[in-house]
């Protein structure tokens, strides 16, 4: 993690949003409202890279973490200076541990993690309070943040709220998605 102590937090934004059971269409890329809200997820990172946003940070979880990473790949051949970090709670068993992780979640994970610039993890293994560590590292070095919060429990409501209190712009796009869908 010696890397992220050399990034600037100004040039830095991270995502945290909900698993695939609690986003539009379960994460399912072809679903419409899916693909709504990854067009709107779109507008906002080209929006932040206009800001100087250039470094991009994930925390590697089925759901909005890697449907922002999937995005923010696409979003790099137009803006090659653009890199995404995954950011890992854990490396052994990772995929195995939560229930979210199906095969498609899994492969889409991969394919991320062939495509992004740097991998970092927090530590060797799971142990309790490593999600909580994990977000607090995306808050911490970062100064915006692009969630997808449904204002429900969970990690994502406290990751929220820490960057409230820490003084980081917030996007929320569960906020914006007043698109009807047919």
């Amino acid at each position: 993690m010696d890397y992220l102590s050399e990034i600037a937090p100004e040039h830095t934004l991270c995502f945290s949003g909900h698993r695939p059971a609690r986003l539009p269409g379960n994460g399912d890329p072809g679903a419409p409202e899916m693909q709504a809200l990854a067009a709107a997820l779109r507008q906002e990172l080209v929006a932040a890279v206009g800001r100087g946003k250039t470094i991009m940070l994930h925390g590697c979880m089925a759901g909005w973490d890697i449907i922002c990473a999937e995005q923010v790949i696409l979003l790099k051949a137009q803006y090659p200076l653009v890199r995404l970090i995954s950011l890992a709670p854990y490396r052994v068993g990772f995929f195995s541990h939560e229930k979210c992780w199906t095969p498609g979640w899994v492969s889409r994970a991969r394919d991320v993690f062939s495509q992004h610039d740097m991998g970092i993890k927090i530590a060797g293994c799971y142990r309790p309070g490593i999600y909580h560590e994990r977000n607090c590292t995306l808050i911490d070095h970062a100064s915006e943040l692009i969630c997808y919060w449904d204002g429900g429990g969970g990690g994502t409501k406290y990751t929220v709220e820490r960057a409230e209190e820490k003084g980081l712009a917030i996007c929320n796009l569960y906020e914006r998605r007043k698109i009807r869908f047919m």
